[in-house]
């Protein structure tokens, strides 16, 4: 105990590999987590993906091999949207939240045997899917909110 696990790869400082982060990620934006502006992303002198919000003062890094890996599948499965109303902000990273978290579920999916199931695997999987079904929920209770009243 107290040990660090020194056989583990560490996933400090590391790249994709410039060549294939680059090609993936030129000419791509990505959701400000706050407004919901596209940001262009744009690689540090290190090979590492980020963006910067001017309107919100934010700055957001990529870092680590899984963090750039799934940054990179989403902005190939395109499942994000990018709102520029105010009134479809939350919407909008609900949504964009809900597609992350399906990406997710495939990914642990993926890793499930076919033929020995692993249970701590099943709950995880389980987990996202009941956070999709609340985040569902939330961005159905938002919509009701919004939708104009009939007139009579």
């Amino acid at each position: 105990m107290g040990e660090l696990d020194r056989g583990r790869e560490r996933n400090i400082n590391v790249t994709l590999g410039q060549q294939s982060q680059g090609s993936a990620l030129e000419g791509k934006v990505f959701p400000c987590c706050i407004c919901s502006a596209n940001l262009d992303i744009r690689l540090s002198k290190r090979g590492k993906p980020y963006c910067t919000c001017v309107q919100c003062g934010i700055q957001i890094f990529f870092r680590g091999k899984v963090g750039i890996r799934r940054l990179i599948e989403i902005l190939k499965s395109a499942n994000l949207s990018q709102g520029t109303a105010l009134d479809t902000v939350p919407a909008t990273i609900l949504y964009n939240r809900i597609a992350q978290m399906r990406s997710q579920r495939k990914q642990l999916q993926e890793k499930q045997g076919l033929i020995i199931h692993d249970p701590d695997l099943e709950n995880a999987i389980h987990i996202v899917d009941n956070e999709i079904k609340y985040v569902q929920g939330e961005l159905q209770q938002l919509s009701r909110k919004h939708r104009p009243e009939k007139i009579k």
